[in-house]
C-alpha cells in the first residue's frame, strides 16, 4: 500500500506570508541606505567616511544579534522575540533621527540594528524549514526590496523636503505599520526544533560533520556581500559626484530596487534546477560587468546601465549563496549564520568604501568590489567542491 505524501506545514501560505513580511521589515534600512546616508549627508553636513560608518553601527548591533542568535533561534519563541525586537528597532530609529548628536546617532542605530536583526534572522529561518529554500529565498529579496523601491521614489518628494531627515524615518515607521498584521501568522518554532536536548548533545550527535563546505560557503556569502554593500551605500554619491541630477538619481534607486526584484524572482522560477552553484557563478559574473560598465561610466545611461545590472546581479547572487548555506545545513543551527555573514558585509562594506572614497575618487570602491567578488566564487567553487568529494 502506498505510503501518504507527507505535508509540510511550512509550506503554507500564512506562514509563507509571515516570513516574507518579517523579513521585509528586517531588511528595510538596509534597502534604503543609500538614500538614508545620503539624507543623513546633507541634513547634518557629515562627511563620506561619518556616513560610511551609520551604516556600520547599523550593522554593529546586526551582526551582535544574529551571531547570539545560532544559541537562541531554535530554543526561543520566535513570536515573543519578534514583539520585543520590533519596538526595540522603532525605538532606535526615532531616537537617532530626533537627536542631534552624532554619536547618538551612532549608538542608537546600533539598537535599531540588533532589533531589525532579530526580525531578518527569523524571517529566514522560517523560510529554510520549507521545502524548496531556494525558491522562497528568491522569493523574499524580491518582496523586500518592493517596500523600499516605494520608499525610494515617494520620500524624496514628500516626507524628507517636509520633515528633513527623520522624514525618512516616519516613512519606514509608516511601512512598519503595513506590513504589521502579516506578522499575526508567525510560527513560534521551527520544523527542526531541538530545545529539547543540551548543547553538549547537540555537539556530540553531529561531531562527525564535515563543517568545511558551509563555512566556505558563508564565507562566500560574507565577501559577495561585502561588494553588494559597499556599491549600493555609495551608489547614490557616485552619481552626484558625477554632476547627474538628484531627481533622477532618486528615481533610477527605485527602479533599481526593481531590478533587484527581477533577479530575485528568476531565483524563485529557477528553484533547484540548475542547483546553486552555477547560477551563483552567473550572478557573480554579471557584477563584475556591472563594476566594468561603472568604471566607464561619464553619461547618466551608462550609470544607470550598471547600477540596474549591479542590483539585479545582487538580486539573483544572495539567496542562490543563502540557500547553498541551507542545504548544506544538516542540523538545521547553521543557516542563521547566513544572516550575521550578511551582516558582517553590510557593516564592512559601507565603513569601507566610505573610507576609500574619501579622496573623492570611486575607483578604489569599485577595485575592492570586484576582488571580493571573485574571491567569493573561488570560495563557492571549494565549498561545492568538497561536498562533491564527499558524496
Amino acid at each position: 500500500m502506498p505510503q501518504a505524501k507527507t505535508t509540510n506545514p511550512f509550506d503554507s501560505a500564512p506562514i509563507i506570508l509571515a516570513a516574507l513580511g518579517i523579513s521585509a521589515i528586517g531588511a528595510l534600512f538596509y534597502n534604503l541606505l543609500p538614500l538614508f546616508l545620503g539624507t543623513a549627508q546633507d541634513f547634518r553636513q557629515l562627511s563620506n567616511r561619518q556616513i560610511g560608518f551609520i551604516s556600520s553601527a547599523f550593522f554593529l548591533g546586526y551582526n551582535a544579534v544574529t551571531v547570539w542568535a545560532f544559541f537562541w533561534i531554535r530554543r526561543w519563541s520566535w513570536r515573543t522575540v519578534t514583539w520585543i525586537a520590533l519596538p526595540v528597532a522603532v525605538l532606535g530609529l526615532l531616537a537617532g533621527a530626533w537627536s542631534e548628536s552624532y554619536l547618538m546617532l551612532l549608538l542608537t542605530t546600533v539598537v535599531a540594528g540588533g532589533g531589525f536583526a532579530a526580525l531578518y534572522g527569523i524571517g529566514t529561518t522560517v523560510l529554510a524549514d520549507t521545502s524548496n529554500p531556494a525558491r522562497w529565498y528568491g522569493v523574499k529579496i524580491a518582496a523586500e526590496a518592493f517596500p523600499g523601491a516605494v520608499l525610494l521614489f515617494v520620500l524624496p518628494a514628500t516626507l524628507i523636503p517636509d520633515y528633513g531627515f527623520p522624514g525618512i524615518v516616519y516613512g519606514m515607521l509608516a511601512v512598519c505599520a503595513l506590513l504589521l498584521p502579516l506578522l499575526l501568522t508567525l510560527p513560534a518554532h521551527g520544523l527542526k526544533e531541538r530545545d529539547e536536548l543540551p548543547e553538549e548533545q547537540l555537539q556530540a550527535e553531529f561531531a562527525d560533520i564535515d563543517r568545511r563546505p558551509i563555512w566556505s560557503a558563508l564565507a562566500a556569502t560574507l565577501l559577495f556581500f561585502t561588494a553588494a554593500s559597499g556599491m549600493w551605500a555609495f551608489i547614490e554619491r557616485m552619481g552626484k559626484s558625477l554632476y547627474f541630477d538628484v531627481g533622477a538619481i532618486g528615481t533610477l534607486l527605485s527602479i533599481t530596487l526593481l531590478f533587484a526584484t527581477g533577479g530575485s524572482l528568476l531565483t524563485a522560477w529557477l528553484g533547484e534546477r540548475f542547483g546553486n552553484v552555477r547560477p551563483f557563478y552567473a550572478s557573480a559574473g554579471a557584477f563584475l560587468l556591472a563594476l566594468a560598465v561603472l568604471a566607464g561610466a561619464n553619461d547618466f545611461a551608462p550609470y544607470a546601465a550598471g547600477t540596474c545590472l549591479l542590483t539585479f546581479a545582487i538580486g539573483m547572487g544572495l539567496p542562490f549563496a543563502i540557500a547553498e548555506v541551507a542545504q548544506l545545513d544538516i542540523d538545521g543551527r547553521f543557516v542563521i549564520l547566513s544572516v550575521p555573514a550578511i551582516g558582517l558585509g553590510a557593516m564592512i562594506g559601507p565603513g569601507a568604501a566610505g573610507v576609500l572614497s574619501d579622496s573623492g575618487s570611486f575607483a578604489p570602491v569599485l577595485g575592492a568590489a570586484g576582488g571580493a567578488i571573485v574571491m567569493s566564487m573561488l570560495l563557492m567553487r571549494y565549498s561545492n567542491g568538497v561536498r562533491r568529494a564527499q558524496v
